[in-house]
């Protein structure tokens, strides 16, 4: 039986944007990013900026590497949600042509200088 390619990292990017999707109001983030070509697009967004992580396995189940990336340390899942926030003011922005200063921020959202490069 042949080795089944896995991306990892889709779920937990997906997962991420759930969650931060979750702090935004219902209009017009939740709104907007409920639609499925909008959505893919954001979660495009992300994936091509970060790093990704593939496995090779015999069967379609999670395995212990997969359940490890799942558990990201403090500063990857800051940087994965401040690249998420990003992704959303840039996608709207693009779209609706919405002004930065006309978009409620939630709450959670702080900006805070992660590079890239810890990721890798």
């Amino acid at each position: 039986m042949g080795k089944t390619l896995v991306h990892v990292t889709t779920p937990i990017v997906i997962q991420e944007i759930e969650n931060v999707l979750a702090t935004y109001p219902e209009f017009p983030y939740q709104d907007v990013f409920s639609q499925s070509k909008i959505r893919q697009d954001l979660i495009a967004y992300v994936l091509s900026r970060i790093p990704n992580h593939y496995e090779a396995l015999d069967k379609i189940e999670p395995s212990s590497k997969s359940q490890e990336l799942r558990h990201l340390s403090s500063e990857h899942k800051l940087y994965l949600e401040n690249l998420i926030h990003t992704g959303i003011y840039h996608i709207l922005h693009l779209m609706l042509n919405y002004s930065w200063d006309n978009c409620p921020m939630p709450k959670t959202f702080t900006s805070r200088s992660i590079s890239c490069d810890s990721l890798a």
